[in-house]
C-alpha cells in the first residue's frame, strides 16, 4: 500500500501563491518494529527522490522534491497520520549549484 498525497490545486490551494518545485528532507522516527510496513507504504511514492535507513534519532531520512510548501505540508501530515510514524522533522533544502552566486560549489 503506497501514500496518496493530495493533488496539487485540487486538494491544497492558496490564493495568490505562487508554487514551485522545492527539494526538502524529511525525518521519520518509527514505533519500534513497524520499519518494514512504513518502508513499504512509502516506497514507491511520487515525490520520494531518495530514501534511506537511519540509525540514530530519526528511523528514516527521505529526500523529497514537490511541488511548492503546501503540497510538501500535505506530504508531511500524511506520513505523520500513518499507523506506526511517531514524529517527523522536515527541512527545506536549496541547491547550491542550481540557486546559489556563480562560482558557488556545494559544501
Amino acid at each position: 500500500m503506497m501514500i496518496r498525497i493530495p493533488e496539487r490545486n485540487s486538494e491544497i490551494s492558496h490564493k495568490g501563491v505562487e508554487e514551485k518545485m522545492i527539494d526538502g528532507i524529511i525525518m521519520v522516527k518509527i514505533v519500534p518494529g513497524n520499519e518494514k510496513s512504513i518502508h513499504r507504504m512509502l516506497k514507491g511514492t511520487a515525490g520520494i527522490r531518495k530514501m534511506y535507513i537511519l540509525f540514530g534519532d530519526f528511523d528514516f531520512f527521505l529526500n523529497v522534491q514537490v511541488d511548492g510548501l503546501l503540497m510538501l505540508n500535505g506530504f508531511v501530515e500524511t506520513i505523520r497520520e500513518m499507523d506506526g510514524v511517531i514524529t517527523t522533522r522536515t527541512i527545506v533544502a536549496q541547491s547550491f549549484e542550481e540557486y546559489g552566486p556563480p562560482g558557488t560549489e556545494a559544501c
